[in-house]
């Protein structure tokens, strides 16, 4: 399989996931109602989580599977000659940075630590894959 297309499969295929999983478990959130509102839709709140898979799924999955698909993306458009550390870490600032804005009124939403944790290990897991998939190979 061609290198470009690997590398964007590990872009949409999360991006793509993560929307449709917070289309089904979080209605509520700003992404979905603003799609919602975009289309015509009314978007309609569900009920909290009942056990801890729900809870991490609800609270979890898709900021990974968007953490995951950011590291690929970050390294697509740095070309393929960019170090992987560089690119964890812009990749692990932003989501930082994302995170801490929710503590303002910039970015509406709920700040969580383990946010910026769990997004952090799924940034890493990506740069992980990177480097078995891509980097190493060329050496």
């Amino acid at each position: 399989m061609d290198k470009k297309v690997l590398l964007l499969a590990n872009i949409i295929v999360p991006l793509v996931v993560g929307a449709i999983l917070y289309a089904i478990v979080a209605p509520d959130v700003i992404f979905v109602r603003a799609l919602g509102s975009f289309l015509g839709n009314e978007v309609t709140s569900i009920s909290q989580p009942e056990t801890a898979f729900d809870y991490f799924v609800r609270y979890y999955l898709m900021d990974i599977l968007w953490g995951y698909a950011l590291v690929f993306a970050l390294f697509l458009c740095l070309g393929n000659n960019a170090a992987i550390g560089k690119v964890f870490i812009i990749a692990f600032l932003f989501s930082t940075a994302m995170e801490l804005l929710q503590l303002t009124a910039i970015v509406p939403g709920v700040f969580d630590i383990w946010d910026i944790v769990i997004e952090g290990f799924a940034e890493a897991f990506a740069a992980f894959i990177i480097i078995k998939l891509f980097l190493i190979r060329r050496l």
